[in-house]
Order: structure tokens, then C-alpha cells, then sequence
């Protein structure tokens, strides 16, 4: 193994997170939160101490890592930036209890958006700007290490494999990810200044426009109100947050084929549209159920109406979690808000879930084989985006599709057996694999399936959903790959 290579990117990844303790540093400073400060120097020296530490050290030798060394990276880097970002939630005091501050942390960063703190009012406006910022981190760290090392594994489009293919040619690990980030990060970064901008023109103040937009972009569910969106009392809100999930739920290249208008390798893409007719459908057929058996309750004008049904929708695809209104998911059933959630948004996008590629991958080999009863001698490819895709890969969807849904058997499991409801077991497991928290209070808000807040779950209750948490935000196969014995051999 690569020791060098690995704690020389290792390094890397530190001292990038040591730089984005500044913005809610700089805001402690100003709101003279001096415990909070305290939080935030101690992880800004800690981070930039070793990483820059291992920068120095092995600066001259080999990065080139190997994809073994790229997990083992991958997973070490997740798991650090979580324990570092909990110091400002412990120090701050509105989290005292270190397993809690562990839980948000890791909750913001995987862009769950499952809340220990009791009153948002109460926290102080550097932590809550500090949990905005973990969750557009943990959105950029997601796109990036997908694109990097996940690809073949989420699964993805042809022309999406055709652009990541472009950053690999004849480069070195460090090479990779650099020329990696500078595809990116232009569109993550171009995509969170339009939104806010749009914000501001509507007349949202700095503070919540950047909060709101960041928790969006990333489709991660944590924003500085303990309340519905409605409460801000602007539609065009509503409409500009909606598009802010969107592209929060399709794949970063699509964006990127977008912005450089070129509009041939826009054909190349299917799942966009795919999500996209999904979030339009379920809008209107929220919008329908309104008007149709919702009497009891005071509609408002249509186009409030629209924006909260189509803010919703997007939420919901996007596995982002929101609530637009009070009543907010409440003529669907708890059914058909847990499929949404689990298909979740596109394959090299912010979002949680099992994708779309991968669903409509598993539909299509299913009408085969039952197309195979019929006709057992026919000689069927398997298409997607017209690129056939061959029996390993398809494998690899399955397997992932299984051990997602073991994964979810276990943790309800363990979540009942420390006193949930089966139902309420049900639902807290899916909300954490698939990266979509908020969801579950506003399920439990409607529909009382029983459900606890996440701070007075149980100790191990807890453990096991930051597992949950981590496992499907890197991925099934990631994650176990570190307990099989073959992995570890030289």
C-alpha cells in the first residue's frame, strides 16, 4: 500500500477544510460568540496542522493512488471532516452532548438534514451558517468523489462516462482530482451565486438567502427556521428554491453540457428528464388532490398553491425533505412517500436514493426476462441512452438494489428493538440511507406513524443512523468492501 500517496492527499483534503472554517469564524468574531469562536479555532488549527503537516512531508512522493488507496482515502477524509465539524456544535453549547454534535455534523455534511438540536432559534447564527456550509461541502465532496472514483458503480450515462473519461488521460491521482474540481466546482459554485443573488432581488435577507441556498443546492434539508417555508412569506421563493433542488438532483455534466450550450450532448441525457417529468407529475397531482379533497382547509391562490406543490414535489424527488407549508404531504400516503424517497434523484447529483438510471436499468432487465418466458430463443441487448450495457454491470445494480434493502431491514431492526414503532422504525432507516431527515418530521407531523425527534432517540439508536448516514452517502459496496479480506491483501 501507497502510505505516502494516501496521507499525502490525505494532506490535501485537510487543509482545503481548514479554509472553510473562515466564513463562520469571521461571524463569531462579529457576533462575539466566544465559546463558538473558541469551537472554531480549535478545528481550523487542528485540520490545517496536519494536513498542511502531511502536505510538506510527502510532497515528493509517488501521489499516484490505487483504487484500493482511493477508498481507504475516500472514507478517511468523510470520516474526519465529521468528527472536525462536530468541535463547533459541542463548544457552542446548543449541543452538549458529544454524540449529538457527532450526529449533526455528520448529518449536515452527508446532506441528511436530521436535526438534534431542540430550538434553532436558540443556536447561534455562526452554527447555523456552519451547518449550511457542511452540507454544500458535503454536496461538492459528493459530486466530486463519484465522478472521481464511484462512477461505475453509481452507474451512469454514456456522455456522462464520455466526460469523466476526459479527466483521467494519462494523469496521476493528484492530477485527476484537480482537473476533476475544475470541471466542477465552477458550475457548484456559478449555480449557488445565481440562486442567492435571485434570493436577494426577491428581498430575502443575506444570511437566510445563503443559508436557504446552500441547504438547496445540496438538497440537504437543514435551514435556519424552525418552520415551513411559507413563513418567509415570498413565492417566488418557493419557485427559485424548487429549480435550486433540481439541479441539486441531476447530474453536475448535464449542468456543465447546459452552461457551455451544447445542446448535442444534451440528447445524450435521459434521467434529467426523467426527474424532471417526475417532479412535474407529482405537483400536479398534489395540486389536483387539493382542489379536489382538501375543502376542509382554506386554499390559497392558485399560484401559491403551484409553487407549494411543485417546492414540495422537488423536495421530495430530490431527497432534500422540506416542508413548503404546514400541510405539506399531507394527501399522500406514507407509502408513496417512502417509494419516492427511496428512488430518490439522478446518478452524479446531490441527491439520495436508489436513482432513477438504476430503477429504470431494473425494469427493463425484468421485461426481458419475462419477455424470455415467451420467446426463450431471442437474443435481446440491453440498452440505456443507446449504449448496451453488459451482464457485470447489471449485476452490480442488483446487488447494490439488495444490499440497500438488507441494509434497511437490519437498521429497522436495531431502531425497533430500542422502542420505535415498526412503522416509525420504517420510516427514520429510509430517511437516513437515502439522506432525506426533514422528511420524517413532517411524515410524522401529518400522518403520526409514531415517530421520535432525533435527539431523544437512544444512544445506539443514534450510532446506527450515523452508520446509516455514512453507508449511503458512499455508497453500499464502498462501505463494505473494507470487510472483505481480499481487499486488505497486498
Amino acid at each position: 500500500m501507497n502510505g505516502h500517496a494516501l496521507g499525502y492527499v490525505y494532506g490535501w483534503a485537510l487543509a482545503l477544510f481548514s479554509l472553510s472554517i473562515l466564513p463562520p469564524l469571521m461571524l463569531a468574531i462579529a457576533e462575539q460568540e466566544t465559546a463558538t469562536l473558541a469551537g472554531f479555532l480549535v478545528t481550523g488549527l487542528i485540520a490545517s496542522f496536519i494536513g498542511v503537516a502531511l502536505m510538506i512531508a510527502l510532497k515528493q512522493q509517488n501521489s499516484e493512488l490505487n483504487r484500493r488507496e482511493k477508498i481507504l482515502t475516500l472514507i478517511a477524509v468523510w470520516l474526519s471532516y465529521a468528527a472536525l465539524a462536530a468541535i463547533p456544535f459541542e463548544a457552542s453549547g446548543i449541543l452538549p452532548s458529544r454524540l449529538n454534535a457527532i450526529f449533526e455534523a455528520t448529518s449536515a455534511l452527508t446532506t441528511t438534514g436530521a436535526s438534534t438540536i431542540k430550538d434553532i432559534s436558540l443556536a447561534p447564527p455562526s452554527i447555523l451558517l456552519w451547518r449550511a456550509e457542511l452540507q454544500w461541502i458535503g454536496g461538492f465532496l459528493t459530486l466530486l468523489t463519484i465522478t472521481v472514483l464511484l462512477l461505475r458503480i453509481w452507474g451512469a450515462e454514456r456522455a456522462e462516462q464520455e466526460i469523466a473519461t476526459t479527466t483521467r488521460q494519462g494523469a496521476t491521482t493528484i492530477h485527476q482530482l484537480f482537473a476533476t474540481i475544475k470541471l466542477i466546482l465552477p458550475i457548484y459554485l456559478g449555480l449557488t451565486a445565481l440562486f442567492i443573488l435571485a434570493l436577494l432581488m426577491c428581498g430575502i435577507p443575506m444570511f437566510e438567502a445563503t443559508s436557504l441556498v446552500l441547504t438547496t443546492i445540496s438538497t440537504g434539508g437543514m435551514i435556519p427556521r424552525d418552520s415551513h417555508l411559507l413563513t418567509y412569506g415570498s413565492t417566488a421563493l418557493l419557485f427559485i428554491l424548487s429549480l435550486a433542488m433540481f439541479f441539486g438532483a441531476v447530474s453536475i455534466l448535464w449542468t456543465h453540457y447546459l452552461f457551455s450550450k451544447n445542446w448535442n450532448g444534451l440528447k445524450k441525457f435521459s434521467e434529467p428528464i426523467w426527474v424532471a417529468a417526475t417532479i412535474g407529475g407529482l405537483a400536479v397531482c398534489t395540486l389536483w388532490l387539493k382542489y379536489n379533497f382538501d375543502q376542509g382547509r382554506e386554499v390559497k391562490s392558485f399560484v401559491t398553491e403551484l409553487a407549494v406543490s411543485l417546492f414540495d414535489a422537488a423536495s421530495l424527488i430530490s431527497t432534500t425533505g422540506l416542508t413548503a407549508s404546514a400541510h405539506s404531504f399531507q394527501l399522500l400516503s406514507p407509502s408513496l412517500i417512502l417509494i419516492f424517497m427511496l428512488v430518490g434523484g439522478g446518478v452524479i447529483s446531490t441527491a439520495g436514493g436508489i436513482k432513477f438510471t438504476r430503477i429504470r436499468l431494473m425494469v427493463r432487465q425484468s421485461w426481458g426476462e419475462l419477455r424470455s418466458l415467451i420467446y426463450p430463443n431471442e437474443v435481446r441487448p440491453l440498452y440505456l441512452s443507446k449504449e448496451e450495457k453488459d451482464h457485470k454491470y447489471l449485476s452490480t445494480v442488483w446487488v447494490i438494489f439488495g444490499l440497500s434493502i438488507l441494509t434497511l431491514v437490519v437498521l429497522a431492526s436495531i431502531l425497533a428493538y430500542t422502542g420505535l414503532g415498526l412503522e416509525a422504525a420504517l420510516f427514520t432507516s429510509v430517511s437516513a440511507l437515502v439522506n432525506c431527515g426533514p422528511c420524517l418530521t413532517a411524515v410524522e407531523h401529518q400522518h403520526t406513524i409514531g415517530a421520535w425527534a432525533f435527539e431523544d432517540l437512544a444512544k445506539s439508536a443514534k450510532i446506527a443512523l450515523i452508520s446509516a448516514m455514512f453507508i449511503g452517502r458512499l455508497e453500499f459496496l464502498v462501505a463494505l468492501s473494507l470487510f472483505q479480506v481480499t481487499f486488505w491483501r497486498h
